[in-house]
């Protein structure tokens, strides 16, 4: 099936990345501009640095001076807008319709080239931010997931958690912040897309206007994720009062860039993809022992793990535990099914179409690929690797991944007992 997705880029004399995607199926255009900065990039003791920056930009810039002026003139043209910091991006989207989209532009780029961060917004903002993380602890399967990155990268930025963040937003100071901004916010570290209802030669016209004066500058360079010891402690846990104990097995896997991610995406969908996963069918449905179950991955640029989650009741872990390597063994150990393969590409299809039925969905999706990897591959092109794929790929990428010497697990729940843990999960091999 065809996408017919067509996109033109443009690179502005600072460096700064214009990709236009006309749609002609919406009457809304999304502006998204990503920053290539995220909590990767900072050292230990600034943990939650281009966060704070994040919500920051948003409190007040030399146009729209405070941030009821900044959210009134958005909301006042029925924009729906947000930010969202990771590994290794920062983002930052308005969605208007077609002929609001030059102010949307406007507001957006003003407080992206002129912040004002005023101290008083930085104090007021730091306690917002420390309350932010501990909303965030109350949320159990996050706080697996975010243990579980600590397990797998250690005292690396790859490891830190929200717990990590929480301690050194106390003492980034205004200077810390402003000096991130001016290194990090320049032309050759940002990707600018336009993607809707919009000519690609309106696009380069506005994009010009409002972002051709963004400064130039040398991003520095962030810290490489380094390889996970495979001498270093198996399990992490933390101890919380819950009606269930939350599981997160993690396996390192492929980056963005490396070819391994296609076999893997299948083999995750054939595991714990979906209700008719095994994971799921053998979990959930036949023996009731969770709620939720399931398989995905994370990737980055350098880095990437493949991970298994689940809920269960606190006094079914050993059994699910048990349930689940049994799992992981027997796809390693045992060709999946043409059927199964046959319907993880077609749930890898209609994901794909679902996925860019929005203009804000096109425009994560491109402005993604170009920011971390430098080139576009196109939904079509990625399709057609996806087809190519066989079963005796999909069981040399088990093989590959789901590895005893790498594995870690994060437990999070009331009574964690490490050492039947640790005598269950020698049999992952």
């Amino acid at each position: 099936m065809s996408i017919n997705i067509k996109y033109k880029i443009i690179t502005l004399d600072n460096g700064i990345r214009v990709i236009s995607v006309p749609l002609k199926s919406t009457a809304a255009v999304t502006s998204l501009v990503l920053v290539g900065t995220g909590n990767h990039y900072e050292p230990k003791d600034k943990v939650g640095l281009s966060h704070f920056l994040e919500h920051l930009v948003f409190k007040g810039s030399k146009k729209y001076p405070s941030a009821i002026e900044i959210s009134t003139t958005l909301e006042s043209i029925g924009a729906q807008y947000n930010a969202f910091t990771s590994s290794e991006q920062t983002g930052f989207y308005v969605k208007t319709i077609r002929d609001k989209a030059e102010l949307a532009l406007d507001v957006m780029s003003d407080f992206l080239k002129n912040p004002l961060f005023s101290e008083e917004e930085i104090e007021r903002e730091r306690g917002v931010i420390i309350e932010e993380m501990r909303m965030y602890y109350d949320d159990l399967p996050r706080t697996a997931h975010d243990l579980l990155g600590k397990a797998l990268y250690g005292d690396q930025p790859a490891g830190y958690t929200d717990e990590d963040q929480e301690k050194s937003i106390p003492n980034i100071t205004p200077k810390d912040i402003k000096d991130y901004f001016k290194k990090q916010y320049v032309g050759k570290n940002i990707v600018v897309v336009l993607a809707g209802d919009m000519s690609n030669e309106d696009a380069e016209v506005l994009a010009k206007k409002y972002f051709d004066d963004v400064p130039k500058g040398e991003p520095f360079e962030k810290e490489a994720v380094s390889p996970v010891d495979p001498n270093g402690e198996r399990i992490y846990s933390k101890e919380k009062e819950s009606g269930q104990t939350h599981l997160a097995f993690g396996f390192p896997g492929p980056s963005i860039n490396d070819e391994l991610r296609y076999p893997a995406g299948l083999l995750s969908i054939i595991l714990g993809g979906g209700m008719s996963s095994r994971l799921f069918t053998e979990v959930r449905e036949r023996l009731g022992l969770a709620y939720y179950v399931g398989a995905g991955s994370a990737r980055g640029t350098d880095f990437g793990y493949f991970m298994v989650r689940a809920g269960v009741a606190n006094d079914n872990v050993e059994k699910a535990l048990e349930v689940i390597i049994r799992e992981l063994k027997k796809i390693k150990k045992e060709p999946v099914t043409e059927k199964e393969l046959q319907k993880a590409k077609s749930a890898v299809e209609g994901g794909i179409l679902l996925g860019l039925e929005t203009s804000d969905d096109v425009a994560g999706y491109y402005g993604k690929l170009e920011l971390l990897t430098g080139k576009i591959l196109q939904p079509e092109e990625y399709l057609e690797k996806i087809k190519d794929i066989t079963v005796d790929d999909i069981q040399e990428a088990a093989k590959s991944i789901l590895k005893h010497d790498t594995m870690r697990l994060s437990v999070v729940g009331p009574s964690i007992e490490e050492k039947k843990i640790t005598d269950i999960i020698k049999n992952i091999s």
